[in-house]
């Protein structure tokens, strides 16, 4: 009797996975609407939507590096019907939120990566610096004048400007925002002077001539911005902040139900149209194996909590 229950179980198990998906799925994208993360969320649940032959939903639950997110990821069935978009910020989440209940590793599973993105460092007009190294003299010149902005305690921007701060020696401020276009807004007003912004948004503003680029935080020169250095070049060695996004799920859903979502994902971000849609975003189309993007989670966890310890980062 035992035997023919877990059978049938089995049995039940393989029919579930085999008829997936017999309903809409549901994605959770823990960032504003607008923001980069939130596109390529919405690329992601298109490309899915037209292979699966199932519509996917997008809600967006921004606030807590993610956490927010998270947690409602972890309160629906692991069945593959609910997913979540991730991007390095909320890799930093255990490390700002150290008494949050929900481990990365533990509680979730990756389906697959999307894209590297990286920052840029710009400048308003008004100062004084076109190289990195009169930027930092700058800084050192007037102790206490300059800000540089970011879209919240542990978001890319900030990282990348505590990293600046540790390795230059300069002093300057850091301004947290709500939101990342408020942040981008002050500094194209001049009230804040400088940031590591992300390339989208940072491509839109150099192109008007708001901001002044002098370098990217990758390690390579943006096609975008072959005059611009990477930070190694301008004399900062092994700079590189990398943002990152894919999707994840709760852990504990099928094997097969995975792979699929992550076949599906790899062949979106394959096709010609959408890398020539990333690409003018500023974004290098990522693609591989759920394993390999658990990795790297694992191991921006492990990277981000040494900075922000160093740091004595606390959240907003």
């Amino acid at each position: 009797m035992i035997l023919r229950t877990l059978l049938t179980l089995v049995c039940l198990s393989a029919a579930t996975v085999q008829a997936y998906p017999e309903k809409p799925l549901h994605m959770i994208v823990p960032y504003s609407v607008g923001s980069p993360p939130d596109i390529l969320g919405r690329i992601a649940a298109t490309r899915l939507q037209a292979a699966l032959g199932q519509p996917v939903v997008v809600e967006n639950r921004p606030g807590a590096a993610g956490t927010l997110g998270l947690a409602e990821l972890a309160r629906q069935p692991a069945d593959g019907y609910t997913l979540m978009a991730i991007a390095m910020p909320t890799s930093v989440a255990p490390a700002l939120y150290p008494h949050a209940k929900l481990d990365l590793a533990r509680d979730f599973r990756a389906v697959g990566q999307m894209v590297f993105s990286y920052n840029v460092l710009v400048v308003h007009p008004d100062v004084p610096a076109r190289s990195v190294r009169e930027l930092v003299a700058a800084l050192k010149a007037e102790p206490g004048k300059y800000t540089f902005g970011s879209g919240g305690n542990g978001t890319p921007a900030h990282l990348s400007g505590e990293l600046f701060r540790g390795r230059s020696g300069a002093p300057a401020q850091h301004v947290p925002y709500n939101q990342l276009p408020q942040a981008v807004q002050d500094l194209v007003a001049g009230r804040l002077h400088f940031m590591f912004l992300a390339s989208a948004p940072a491509l839109a503003q150099i192109g008007a001539g708001r901001l002044r680029a002098l370098a990217v935080t990758g390690t390579m020169r943006l096609d975008a911005l072959k005059d611009v250095p990477t930070m190694g070049e301008a004399g900062f060695r092994d700079f590189v902040v990398r943002d990152w996004q894919g999707l994840i799920v709760r852990a504990g859903t099928p094997r097969e139900i995975v792979e699929r979502l992550n076949a599906e994902l790899n062949r979106g971000i394959a096709a010609p149209e959408i890398r020539a849609q990333l690409e003018k975003m500023g974004a290098e189309p990522a693609t591989g194996s759920a394993r390999a993007f658990d990795e790297l989670i694992a191991a921006e966890v492990r990277r981000w909590a040494a900075v922000v310890k160093a740091a004595n980062i606390k959240p907003d």
